[in-house]
Formats: structure tokens, sequence, C-alpha cells
């Protein structure tokens, strides 16, 4: 059974407003590879995105395929769909597929959420449901990235290694060390190939600050240790950042009224994309 960490509704609103989506070389590489490079305008007809919490790959998926499925174990996540005419929504389970016929679907993503898969079961449903020599399954991850400040780097390291280190569930692992441990339970080997997406976000510290609290430990932070202990720890994290992103600027030495939405920052997150296509009948 998939894990069910991103389905309170004040969670699930975060999660729409402040998760990244993709860049657009990432989807490329998937159409690209579907196509077997060839110069083609004809789209993708059937795209399966599982795992979509609420849509930030489907929407990426929808400008290469005639129609994607988005499917998330929480109600929550579906509710809040990122909504386009060429996408739809439904509440299912990854190791259950049962919905979609065999033989089936053009395109299988998972966006950095196969770790929280039951991984056996799920890839037989991918096999089943693909069409033969023709479906292609693309997955991808991403770690935590990297400050472009090094104190800052430092301090984010700090509290997501250390202080919530106990509020990570174990299988999030899996998904910051680039699936490597997964590799062998994945379908087709001689048909894989991997890349590297490089991709740099420009933001701010308050919009930083908006994406932490996306994550599941920070969530369970919340939940485990009350409201107060929650608002504390990220006026902590925050502050420390404004001080190191000061300390390394010409701004006057006043993080206690420095604005947080005026200092900006980068951050660099690659993302490793695995492509897979089926060779079997069935």
């Amino acid at each position: 059974m998939s894990c069910r960490l991103f389905e309170e509704e004040d969670h699930t609103l975060k999660y729409r407003l402040h998760r990244p989506g993709y860049p657009k070389q990432l989807f490329e590489r998937v159409f690209n590879y579907y196509a077997d490079d060839s110069q083609t305008n004809e789209k993708i007809p059937l795209a399966i995105d599982i795992g979509c919490g609420s849509g930030q790959a489907s929407i990426g998926l929808s400008l290469y395929c005639d129609r994607v499925i988005g499917i998330d174990v929480s109600a929550n996540q579906i509710a809040h769909g990122i909504q386009k005419d060429n996408v739809e929504y439904r509440c299912h389970s990854a190791e259950d597929l049962s919905f979609l016929e065999t033989n089936s679907v053009d395109l299988i993503t998972v966006a950095a959420s196969l770790h929280w898969f039951n991984i056996e079961i799920f890839v037989e449903e991918v096999k089943r449901v693909l069409k033969p020599n023709i479906g292609v399954f693309a997955i991808w991850t991403y770690g935590m990235g990297q400050l472009d400040n090094p104190m800052a780097d430092t301090i984010y390291r700090e509290f997501d290694e250390k202080i919530l280190l106990s509020y990570w569930n174990h299988k999030r692992w899996l998904g910051v060390s680039y699936y490597q441990s997964l590799l062998p339970l994945l379908p087709y080997k001689s048909t894989l190939v991997e890349y590297t997406i490089e991709r740099t976000t420009e933001t701010s510290i308050g919009q930083f600050i908006d994406f932490i609290e996306t994550l599941s430990a920070c969530q369970t932070f919340r939940i485990q240790e009350g409201e107060k202990a929650y608002q504390d720890l990220l006026a902590t994290f925050r502050k420390k950042l404004v001080g190191a992103y000061i300390k390394y600027s010409n701004r006057p030495n006043s993080d206690e009224t420095t604005d947080f939405n005026s200092i900006q920052l980068s951050i660099e997150n690659p993302i490793r994309l695995y492509l897979m296509k089926k060779n079997e009948i069935n």
C-alpha cells in the first residue's frame, strides 16, 4: 500500500500552491524517447501520471499528450488538482490500476513519488497496462538541492538531515539517493536509459519556506509537536537563513527587521530521469 503522508486539507493546499513544477527539458526527453527521436507532431495518446499530487507533472505532460490521467491515493490532493481540458484526476492507489485495460496505456510517469509505493506490486501493474513495444515507463526524482550561499546551505542541511531526521519516513531516503537501490526492481532493463536534467530555481526566502512547509517531515513535526513548536521551528530556520544572506551581501546587519520576501536565493536541484520501454508482449 502507498504511504499516505500528503492528505490533510491544509497540507494539500500548501502542496498545490508551493510545490515547483518541472522544466520543459524533462518532458521533451520523455517525448523524444517515446517517439524514438523521430520528428513528429503527433502527441502521445494516453499518459497516466501516478502519485500525481495536485498535478505539477500532469500539467507539464499535457502539452505532449492528447490525454493525461493523474491518479493519487489522496482525495484532498485530487480535489486540488490543477485543471486543464485534457487532464483528469482520479483517486486510486498506485498498486491498483484495475480501471485500466491490459495493454492500453502509452506512457506511465511517476514524478518523485515512486519511493512511497509498494514497488513490486506497482511494477506488475505497470507491466500489465503498458502497450507492448510502444509503452514507456518514466520515473524521476531529485534530492534536497544546494543553496547558492554556503553558510545558508549548511543551515539548510542541518535543518533537513538533523533537526527533521526523526520526522522523515525512512522511504524518503530512497528518493534523495536517486532510486539507486530501486533500479534492480524496475522492468525492461535492456531499454533503460537515464538522464540528469539540470534545474536552478530562483526564489525568495519567504517562498523557499513555503516550499519547506510542503515537506512530509514538517507536517509530521507539526502533528507530533504542536502548532507553536512548529511555528517556532520555521521562525528559527528563517531567521538563520536571513542572517546568512545578509552576512554575504551589502545589506545592513538587521535581520530582525529585514523583509525575508525581499531576499532572493537560488537553489540547484538536478532531476534524475529514468526511461524504459515495454519490450514484452505481456
